[in-house]
């Protein structure tokens, strides 16, 4: 009897994990079953995605460069470009058929044996795993929005809040975060429960891992597990009939906590506050050496996982600062509103915690809820941004209780739980698997509420499947270490997207790095400015960072002095062979401009473009090679056509100051300032190769990022200038 009750069981089980990624992923195997390719239905996700694809020397490197040093967390996009290549997909391809899936099954099966392991309870843990997954908002709930309007002001909610239900699809890196906040805080429960220095470790790896996956959904682990062991000290304390000791730990941690809360006021968000909070947390949790042993082994297998990025992070000196600045308060009544049904369960629950006998697990899930709504409504940690994640993430912990239900005692409590609240929640369920595979009827829509589901596949594009394979070709008979040329930013995140889809086929980077996440503004400011030196007109904007660099590089090559014969020889210096584009707004310009420049369209269909920037001889005019780096010299190979004189301008932002001295062969030569952004140099060059090396201003940086301090170069013969260039600076150059 047992056996086939642990078979139906495990029947069961197998059954609501296909279901949910049936409903939550069919879409794309469906439509490539019918010979169409699908990404995730998110386009910023799509970009997000290529974290990892290109290395550079530092451990988490922008999605589109591969050079410059980032604090985002990168394991999840690892993931996906790690599954790309074992598959040969392109990356979009993998997040859609193979991530999504196992995103469902990682956080369905995590949620189930983290439950299981906590209540010891397999029904439960089933029960809190498909709500943790498939459940939103309570149903019925948008009639009770105009009742409370006099008071909440909330006509209808705001939709801030976005649960897994809404969102496993999008294949994140807070996706990623979800499937690991409860196992990680499960596996500190049953450390400490059952003790042991490999169970502990596994518990301290976990939240390490956590660090790795997502930052918020870290700093929310890694808080509720640092309140959770004082608190079961606290309760443990009580037990032993220590009240004096209690107490006196509960007021330490009031102490703490409104000292912190009061630092992070006036300095706002800062790891330093996180770290002392967590730190101390465990100090007031101490009661002897076996709790000291227990703080030491999790912590420090918490650090050893982390530690490479956490490393990372201390070494670009990542600041508050590094936060976007703005509230995004969630209404009160809205987070009330959407989990009525759960915050019901819970209270029948806690009710009848003594009757339940779990109540180990009850405060575990209590301060799972306290931390959950203190991150997100306290600004103990001086948070103005993106607390309502702290709020979404509430779901986790009440899907957890509301499976309580179904083990509560014969009693009203019992009836009320399963006659009314588990239908209720059930009912949700039905309706958001509903909503995901199909458009609501109107009447229930109306009646039981809506559901909005993110995560549903989109296809390619028209036309880009034909681009990307001609993309993929041309970038795979490029010489090594090439790079492309894409648009940067300036309709996020449909750029990003756009960009995205381009170089997941790419063999080689992007000349222009990803501006999320990364710390080097003024470096990154360097790339853009020679996109924008050849195409002035073009509108960049940078939602990220407001900046708008177009408009701030400047028109001419050098004040007084114009090209008046445009070239791309910035592009042969660092190795830019290609310009992709597909379908943006500012198409038509970068057409009509590459063609000004001389390159050369070797793909123009569906709104996808590439252009190749094949140098043509000139008699007149140097050839630059490819630059190389080295212990602060940047060395360019020079071609001349003939021997003679020769004028060799460079433009740059503070290029002045940036370059100390400049060499021909091993002979310096005389620089002459043109303002602070450009300088130019006289040589006598014999016809052939030579070698032309730029010492610059050391820099630590240059040893992960290639320098580019040169946005703008041509190097003419003296007799004929006026042919390149032109304005009254010429004159003066010309003397």
């Amino acid at each position: 009897m047992q056996t086939n009750r642990l078979n139906h069981h495990a029947v069961l089980l197998l059954v609501c994990l296909i279901v949910l990624i049936s409903v939550f992923a069919s879409r794309q195997f469906v439509d490539l079953w019918h010979g169409q390719v699908d990404t995730v239905g998110q386009t910023e996700s799509v970009s997000l995605s290529l974290y990892g694809r290109f290395h550079g020397l530092a451990l988490v490197t922008d999605a589109y460069s591969g050079e410059f040093p980032t604090y985002y967390n990168f394991l999840s996009d690892w993931l996906i470009n790690s599954v790309a290549w074992a598959t040969g997909l392109p990356t979009y391809s993998a997040q859609a058929l193979i991530y999504v899936p196992f995103l469902i099954a990682f956080m369905f099966l995590g949620t189930y044996l983290s439950v299981r392991a906590v209540a010891g309870n397999r029904e439960v843990a089933l029960l809190s795993a498909v709500l943790a997954l498939a459940a939103a908002e309570t149903p019925f709930v948008h009639y009770l929005y105009p009742l409370f309007e006099p008071i909440s002001g909330l006509h209808a909610p705001t939709q801030t809040l976005i649960p897994p239900a809404q969102a496993i699809g999008i294949a994140s890196s807070q996706g990623f975060g979800w499937g690991w906040f409860l196992p990680s805080l499960a596996a500190l429960y049953c450390a400490r429960r059952q003790g042991g220095v490999l169970l502990t470790s596994f518990a301290g790896a976990l939240l390490g891992v956590c660090c790795l996956a997502h930052t918020l959904t870290f700093l929310q682990v890694a808080t509720t597990a640092s309140v959770y062991v004082v608190s079961d000290t606290i309760v443990a304390r009580i037990r032993e009939g220590r009240a004096i000791d209690a107490l006196l730990r509960i007021a330490a941690m009031l102490v703490l906590t409104v000292g912190v809360a009061l630092v992070s006021q006036r300095t706002g968000v800062s790891m330093r506050n996180f770290a002392v909070y967590w730190f101390f947390c465990f100090i007031i949790s101490l009661t002897d050496l076996r709790s000291l042993g227990f703080a030491t082994v999790y912590g420090f297998a918490a650090l050893a996982v982390a530690s490479p990025y956490l490393l990372q992070v201390w070494q670009l000196g990542l600041q508050g600062s590094a936060f976007q600045s703005y509230d995004s308060p969630l209404p009160k009544t809205e987070f009330v509103l959407f989990h009525l049904g759960y915050i019901l369960c819970a209270l029948l629950v806690f009710l009848n915690a003594s009757r339940l006998k779990r109540s180990d697990a009850l405060i575990w899930i209590a301060v799972m809820l306290i931390v959950s709504i203190g991150m997100g409504y306290g600004k103990i940690f001086g948070f103005q941004s993106h607390e309502y994640r702290f709020l979404t993430n509430a779901i986790l912990p009440l899907a957890v209780v509301s499976g309580f239900i179904i083990i509560i005692p014969l009693s009203a409590s019992r009836t009320i739980a399963i006659v009314a609240l588990l239908p209720l929640l059930m009912l949700g369920v039905f309706r958001n698997l509903w909503a995901t595979t199909a458009t609501l009827p109107d009447f229930v829509d109306r009646s039981v509420g809506a559901f909005t589901y993110l995560g549903r596949a989109i296809p390619l594009p028209e036309g880009a499947s034909t681009l990307l394979d001609r993309l993929r070709t041309q970038t795979a008979e490029l010489p090594k270490g090439s790079r492309v040329l894409v648009p940067p930013e300036y309709e996020y995140p449909q750029q990003a997207y756009r960009n995205g889809l381009l170089l997941a086929v790419s063999r080689y980077p992007s000349f222009i790095p990803d501006p999320r996440y990364i710390m080097w503004r003024d470096l990154y400011a360097d790339r853009v400015a020679v996109f924008c030196s050849l195409f002035p007109a073009y509108q960049h904007i940078d939602t990220h960072t407001s900046l708008r660099l177009c408009d701030e590089t400047p028109k001419e090559f050098a004040p007084n002095l114009i090209l008046a014969n445009s070239g791309f020889d910035v592009l042969s210096l660092y190795k830019i062979n290609l310009l992709a584009s597909f379908r943006g707004p500012q198409d038509s310009y970068l057409a009509e401009r590459a063609l000004a420049l001389g390159m050369t369209p070797i793909y123009d269909a569906d709104g996808g473009m590439l252009w190749q920037s094949l140098a043509k001889p000139d008699p007149d005019r140097l050839f630059f090679g490819a630059a190389s780096y080295a212990d602060r010299f940047l060395s360019i190979p020079v071609v001349a056509p003939q021997a003679g004189k020769y004028l060799v301008v460079f433009a740059g932002r503070s290029i002045v100051r940036r370059v100390e001295h400049i060499q021909i062969g091993s002979a310096v030569v005389e620089s002459r300032p043109l303002g602070d952004d450009a300088l130019a140099i006289t040589a006598d060059l014999e016809v052939g190769a030579s070698q032309l090396t730029l010492a610059l201003t050391p820099d630590p940086r240059f040893r992960f990022v290639f320098p580019t301090p040169i946005r703008q170069i041509i190097g003419v013969r003296r007799e004929v200038a006026a042919k390149f260039l032109a304005g009254q600076q010429l004159e003066d150059l010309l003397r």
